[in-house]
């Protein structure tokens, strides 16, 4: 959505870690053994064997997996409850996942199945996101807009982007992809806050990052300006604080607007459970939302935390850790780290 690309991945990165990342069901947890994915349970032992090609993590119940190139999901019992058959897939939210099949030798269209495997909306779409409040955004003859759980346009397609609702209300870009503006609908297709933005972000908290000639602050669902643009970039809250760019640096601040966190940071995260993944000197770490150290810089990469345990890298192998830091997963690291 984002012209800027690196900006794009920023504010995607944040959007699907922190918004629309599942939870993990039954705390079960994707792993890497002998070069096949399987489950672990919170405490690492493995719950569902390493037999997969690729496995995400579960949500509403089913974790989609790869076999055979081909995309199925499996229930926390570890059986298959749609059988590989698809190019690719979403995950479930709101009992309804996306579904792609080829059409032609480059195209892809897009549909959604239901829990039980079911097509229940046609592949009619060039490209869709995820359901939420009801909706979902879809892609037609170049244009957005909004289906319901029927395939049923609910807001035409008439927008150059759009992305998923959050906090009941859905960005969009009018007036052209190259010099078109950013704004808000609501549910009901409403322009509830008018495309004036040069960019934007999702709202999280009540609020949401908006550009305006080259600096970046905080808009209500009003779109009353709360936070004057001064930024040189900006994230989306959570856990009350939003990470901001500040001289090429990244720090926090609170809702009013005021650094909590100074900007020290050659990258950083939004906060989740209480703890935000920050980078310096090239490795990564986690800080409460004071500030304070929670886990000291170590790690070659982090995600987040999901229910007491984040997936981190180091030496070039991937780890899950507790909230304090103790390995896991795998159990071999596990036994020397404790």
């Amino acid at each position: 959505m984002f012209r800027n690309p690196e900006r794009h991945s920023a504010i995607a990165g944040f959007v699907v870690a922190l918004l629309a990342a599942p939870i993990h069901a039954d705390s079960l947890y994707p792993v890497m053994q002998d070069g096949k994915q399987g489950f672990i349970s919170k405490e690492g032992k493995i719950v569902i064997p390493a037999r997969y090609e690729q496995a995400r993590s579960f949500s509403d119940g089913l974790a989609a997996v790869e076999k055979d190139d081909l995309w199925g999901f499996i229930n926390t019992d570890g059986d298959m409850v749609i059988k590989p058959q698809f190019d690719e897939v979403g995950d479930f939210n709101e009992g309804l996942a996306s579904v792609s099949r080829k059409e032609g030798l480059l195209k892809k269209v897009y549909g959604f199945i239901d829990t039980k495997g079911r097509l229940v909306i046609e592949y009619d779409f060039e490209e869709v996101g995820r359901f939420s409040n009801g909706l979902a955004r879809a892609k037609c003859d170049g244009k957005w807009g909004f289906i319901d759980k029927t395939g049923k346009m609910a807001i035409k397609p008439q927008f150059d982007d759009a992305a998923d609702f959050f906090d009941g209300l859905a960005r969009i870009q009018a007036g052209g992809s190259w010099l078109g503006k950013y704004g808000y609908i609501d549910t009901d297709g409403n322009m509830k806050i008018n495309p004036t933005f040069d960019d934007c972000g999702d709202f999280n908290e009540g609020l949401a990052p908006v550009e305006k000639d080259d600096k970046w602050g905080y808009v209500n669902t009003d779109g009353q300006l709360v936070i004057d643009p001064q930024f040189d970039g900006a994230w989306l809250f959570s856990h009350g604080r939003a990470c901001v760019k500040v001289g090429g640096k990244l720090g926090y601040i609170e809702k009013s607007g005021k650094m909590v966190i100074n900007p020290i940071y050659e990258d950083a995260k939004a906060f989740n459970e209480g703890l935000a993944p920050v980078k310096q000197n090239g490795d990564w770490g986690f800080v409460h939302t004071d500030g304070s150290t929670a886990i000291p810089i170590r790690y070659d990469s982090a995600g987040d935390f999901h229910e007491g345990l984040c997936q981190v890298e180091m030496d070039g192998h991937p780890r899950w850790i507790t909230r304090e830091g103790h390995v896991v997963w795998p159990t071999s690291v596990a036994s020397r780290d404790d």
